[in-house]
């Protein structure tokens, strides 16, 4: 998700029996409004994530109770400092994350470097640019692979063998050729 449908997260989106949130809104100056290019959709929600999602949102209804507002969430990411139900800026989130990242003597990044971040650990781990293209909310495969493809491990190598000759069980050859039987020609075998 990218940083404007973050901020207007909604506990009710959040859907634990499935591990999914339903991205439906976002949120810019000030204003809530539709997913960019007006595009509803589900994400999975890794487990480790879902259950801190889950112990925040329990926090915050607490909080809520303490306050006398019986114990509702309207937002995730509430700023306090907001009179109503508004969530954070983007602007005090760049500002943020600029703090901490010099305190943590890192260059600064801005919350955008997340969503890449994620795409390229994705990839990496070797998940489908299909399945990726569905979470970042991508119209077309071909955004997702033009930019993140370069993170692909491989370039096509990655398991040729297992491919090509399946049951090899060994995605790597040794380059010999030997015969098999009922083959008429060499094939490489491990």
């Amino acid at each position: 998700m990218g940083s404007t449908s973050t901020l207007a997260m909604k506990p009710n989106f959040l859907n634990p029996q499935i591990r999914t949130y339903f991205v439906r809104q976002s949120y810019k100056d000030h204003k809530f409004g539709k997913p960019k290019k007006g595009k509803v959709r589900e994400v999975d929600v890794p487990d480790f994530l879902l259950e801190e999602l889950l112990r925040y949102r329990t926090w915050l209804e607490k909080e809520s109770l303490k306050k006398g507002d019986g114990g509702k969430v309207k937002l995730f990411f509430q700023d306090p400092k907001e009179q109503g139900a508004w969530p954070f800026s983007q602007r005090k989130i760049q500002s943020l994350m600029k703090r901490v990242n010099k305190k943590a003597g890192l260059r600064h990044r801005h919350p955008h470097d997340l969503r890449h971040t994620y795409a390229s650990i994705m990839l990496m781990a070797h998940q489908s640019p299909a399945y990726l293209q569905r979470q970042l909310g991508h119209s077309s495969i071909k955004t997702t692979v033009d930019v993140y493809g370069h993170w692909i491990p491989g370039e096509g190598r990655r398991n040729l063998e297992e491919a090509l000759n399946p049951g090899s069980g060994n995605p790597k050859s040794d380059g010999k050729k030997v015969g098999h039987e009922g083959d008429r020609e060499p094939v490489l075998r491990k």
